[in-house]
């Protein structure tokens, strides 16, 4: 979407956005319409109460109550101030909600498309993107209103007490708005030019704390940090000068509503000694001449928050509006049962016509057993298993599962059947229990315990003080390394899929831990198609057939005999 477009409808989707907290934004702006009136009604009390003080030469006892009913106004309006706030900061709340719900769901369908090089500004949206919103929504839509509204009600209080005055408050408030938009118009870009550095940063930093291992080992940290240095350098120099074009819009305001509230002062200081306006009606209109300007100076200082949520806009708005894969539309529901057939027919798919990916792939993994996948790195066995997976899809030829193309097919009820172990699998920081049923929330202790047992976990497992409801660390930190790798497998068992896929299951682990995975291998390709991407001739020889992959493409199919005696 062209940037221009997208610009175009920043605003209207922030309205649309906001229409869904209308209640929480209707009362704050109730709030502080209920804290300006109150500000009108304490500029009176404090007026009278001047003029008793003063002129009519009261004592303290008598003006006691007065000062009580000063006191509780001042009380009031902070508790509308509060609340005012408070229901800002909710709809804020609500609605960053909704829009993180809504990228959430959009990249649960776009990820299996395939989004390369994007993790870093993905986060940068979905996190700092997101916050920006508040500003617009908490401060600038509430203030937008009140600054039609507050002064409006300090008009018709103070015409009626003094009219000159009211004509020079009346004339003098359109340049606080002219001036903000002028102004706000020339920190657009800056705003913009920040966002777009802000998310070159996060993907910057996010690739160099994945690879910050490798960087210590070829002693390229300290060089990497200098540069994130130079990065972070250039960024705050960029937030320098955003700030001031802020504190010039600050300064320009703050002085029209200085002047204008000096005139007012001048006015009302000749009346007063002509003797043609009371003490009360003067400080009166004196008092509220500052606060007829205060909602135009908060206006204008939310303007800027007005150009945080549009640049935050900016970046979400075409990630909701990418278009979705067609093949996630599909809903085509294969019949559970045996372990599939799966046939890969002219497969092409390329990352964005860069290095890597598979090109005219045919081959068929059989029902049942255990196939392997072979070859050098880059050859595109993990690109292979993703296609397997419905992670992503062909950009020619056709993948078909027991003769249904899987294009064509529920990509939810597909990868229900389906299961996925990687050569580092995923463990949250919960108990042992809740990281085996993540796939598989209905299974009962017996399953459990018998899923255990056939990983040869149940003793391991029996021996801890909290058995299942041991907590794990993160990554699983807590048991051994070949340990996770059989309860990942375990994980496997209790999900009871029809097509299963190992990446390098017996990678890094001693002789014994890899002995009792390529026992458990032989007892999961019971009933279920598993492929198995490895390197290690232990798990190749237990396979009934390997695909040898190279260049991104199918180099051979042959017996684990013929493969491994050719190889050695």
């Amino acid at each position: 979407m062209p940037t221009t477009e997208v610009h175009s409808l920043s605003e209207p989707w922030l309205r649309q956005q906001a229409r869904t907290v209308r209640g929480r934004l209707l009362t704050a702006v109730l709030w502080g319409l209920a804290g300006g009136l109150l500000i009108i009604l304490q500029a009176r009390l404090l007026a009278v109460l001047c003029q008793r003080v003063v002129i009519d030469g009261q004592g303290r006892t008598a003006v006691q109550s007065l000062l009580a009913w000063v006191a509780l106004v001042i009380l009031l309006r902070g508790i509308a101030s509060y609340l005012g706030e408070h229901a800002a900061v909710r709809a804020a709340a609500e609605v960053r909600q909704q829009v993180r719900s809504l990228l959430y769901r959009k990249l649960l369908l776009l990820k299996p498309a395939g989004l390369a090089g994007e993790v870093g500004p993905l986060t940068e949206v979905v996190t700092a993107g997101v916050e920006g919103l508040e500003a617009y929504l908490a401060r600038f839509l509430p203030q937008m209103v009140l600054a039609g509204l507050l002064p409006l009600a300090v008009l018709v209080v103070v015409l009626p007490n003094e009219w000159r005055s009211g004509l020079v408050l009346l004339f003098s408030a359109p340049f606080i708005p002219l001036l903000m938009v002028l102004i706000g118009k020339g920190s657009e870009a800056l705003n913009r030019r920040q966002w777009e550095r802000l998310s070159r940063m996060a993907g910057h930093l996010l690739d160099l704390v994945q690879g910050l291992p490798d960087l210590k080992i070829f002693g390229r940290a300290k060089h990497e940090a200098e540069l994130v240095a130079v990065v972070s350098e250039q960024y705050r120099q960029g937030t320098m000068a955003v700030l001031r074009v802020a504190f010039l819009s600050a300064f320009t305001l703050e002085f029209f509503a200085t002047v204008g509230t000096a005139v007012v002062a001048v006015l009302i200081g000749f009346r007063l000694l002509a003797g043609n306006l009371s003490l009360v009606d003067g400080l009166f209109v004196l008092l509220l001449a500052p606060e007829f300007y205060l909602p135009l100076r908060n206006l204008g200082l939310a303007y800027h928050s007005r150009m945080n949520g549009l640049a935050a806009a900016e970046r979400i708005i075409p990630l909701l509006e990418r278009p979705l894969p067609a093949t996630t539309l599909a809903g085509r529901v294969l019949p559970s049962g045996s372990a599939p057939e799966v046939r890969c027919e002219s497969v092409t798919f390329r990352y964005g016509g860069q290095r890597g990916g598979v090109q005219d792939i045919s081959l068929t993994i059989p029902s049942g057993g255990l196939t392997a996948l072979v070859g050098a790195s880059g050859s595109g066995k993990s690109t292979l298993a993703r296609l397997l997976l419905g992670l992503a899809h062909p950009e020619r030829g056709s993948i078909t599962v027991d003769g249904t193309d899987l294009a064509a097919m529920d990509q939810a009820a597909w990868r229900s059947q389906l299961a996925w172990v990687a050569q580092q699998p995923f463990f949250m920081a919960a108990s042992i229990r809740a990281n085996l049923l993540l796939g598989a929330d209905a299974a009962d202790e017996t399953a459990i315990r018998d899923a255990l047992e056939q990983a040869a976990l149940w003793p391991v497992i029996a021996r801890l003080p909290d058995g299942l409801d041991t907590v794990l660390g993160d990554r699983g930190a807590g048991l051994s390394g070949g340990e996770l790798r059989r309860l990942a497998l375990g994980r496997v068992l209790l999900r009871n899929a029809r097509l299963v896929v190992l990446d390098e299951p017996t990678a890094g682990l001693d002789a014994e831990n890899e002995r009792l995975v390529l026992e458990m291998l032989k007892r999961l390709a019971v009933g279920r198609t598993v492929l198995v991407i490895s390197h290690r001739e232990a798990a190749i020889a237990r396979c009934s057939r390997v695909l040898e992959l190279a260049n991104g493409r199918l180099e051979r199919m042959v017996t684990p005999q013929q493969y491994l005696g050719v190889s050695s």
